[in-house]
């Protein structure tokens, strides 16, 4: 007894500690929730309408621009073009563009912008509608300056530069609230520097538009997800541990349950896995080097050596270990206890490798700037 109350002690220790670590959590934690976004009804391009509702259940990222602007639009909207290149894996995010300039920016123009930008039109959305509005959402609600340059006596407006508008990218979370506030192109008085420090911004943003993405609530924890599979696979690892513990202090019971919870949480992660990759992903595999292509080769190298031996041994241990809970059900004791020398090592490496994987793919990226 003494032994599984260290072993549960020493579990509840390691996930306090990894819980608020930003290496374990992918980067450091977005802001608190600025306010709800509010209400507006845009059309796009395509004459589609868009509302705060309608993007629900996503998060997305916003900009503001007009079509003939001289000064950072383009710069702003390269940097929203760069966001839609690397994260092109995530499919509940948005791209959304608001033009503030909708009398000259017309459905044709607006298009004839975004081809430029090699703008992907499912997951890239380019909104107009009436001046006055845009104008007061982007005050009252985005909480950003605007206004329309006028000419007067002694002061001419260039052309491309009739409106001063936000050139701040918005990230707004599932539940259509705004989460930060990021710039959109280069400080132009930071000097040399400046460039490196909007592209760490860019990438300080995909990590927390990855952790927006992983936020879920009530029933979402129940989908199949990265988040689910990593979770069983741990889980499925924490009462092996206890198992070995029960068995070597005389709990054969207890270390029967504990085996056999290991057996359920394993084969939860195997429907999970297969739900989640050929169901919701379409059988297309989540892709190391599109997740953080700026790691080093070697780390690249030691992924996919984790991942592979995580997946032989995975598919040669599911017969072994149902065989393995066979026997100690039918109380074969002596080759119950022969296999489990050989089978219950390699059954715990599974188990940790998921979530040293899932960790790498999805956490580690973020943390150390790969993304």
């Amino acid at each position: 007894m003494k032994l599984s109350r260290i072993g549960c002690l020493a579990v509840a220790f390691l996930c306090a500690a990894i819980s608020g670590c930003r290496w374990w959590t992918g980067g450091d934690d977005p802001e608190s929730p600025f306010g709800p976004v509010g209400s507006f009804s845009l059309r796009d391009s395509e004459g589609e309408t868009w509302t705060p509702e309608k993007l629900r259940g996503k998060v997305w990222v916003a900009s503001f621009l007009f079509t003939r602007c001289l000064g950072g639009c383009p710069q702003v909207t390269s940097s929203m073009s760069e966001i839609q290149k690397r994260t092109a894996d995530r499919r509940d995010l948005m791209l959304v563009s608001f033009t503030v300039d909708p009398e000259r920016d017309t459905p044709g123009e607006l298009k004839k912008f975004a081809e430029r930008f090699d703008a992907n039109p499912a997951r890239w959305k380019f909104l107009l509608g009436e001046e006055e509005a845009i104008h007061k959402m982007i005050r009252e609600q985005f909480k950003l300056g605007i206004q329309r340059n006028s000419p007067g006596a002694s002061k001419e407006v260039k052309a491309g530069f009739e409106i001063d508008h936000p050139l701040k990218l918005v990230v707004v979370d599932k539940q259509g609230q705004i989460r930060g506030y990021f710039p959109g192109l280069p400080d132009e008085n930071g000097g040399p520097e400046a460039a490196e420090g909007h592209a760490g911004a860019l990438r300080k943003m995909r990590a927390q538009i990855d952790m927006l993405l992983r936020e879920k609530h009530g029933l979402e924890w129940l989908v199949p997800s990265a988040e689910a599979n990593a979770f069983l696979n741990g889980l499925a690892g924490i009462f092996l541990v206890g198992g070995l513990a029960l068995i070597f202090s005389g709990h054969r019971k207890a270390h029967s349950i504990a085996m056999l919870c290991a057996v359920l949480c394993s084969a939860l992660f195997l429907a999970y896995y297969l739900t989640y990759h050929l169901a919701i992903k379409s059988g297309v595999a989540t892709s190391f080097t599109e997740r953080a292509p700026l790691a080093p080769p070697s780390v690249r190298y030691l992924y996919l050596g984790i991942l592979l031996t995580h997946t032989v041994l995975a598919i040669v241990i599911t017969p072994l270990a149902l065989r393995l809970v066979w026997l100690g059900y039918t109380e074969k004791f002596t080759s119950h206890k022969s296999l489990a020398r050989w089978v219950y090592p390699f059954w715990l490496y599974v188990a940790i490798t998921g979530v040293v994987v899932y960790w790498m793919l999805y956490r580690l990226p973020g943390a150390a700037g790969w993304n």
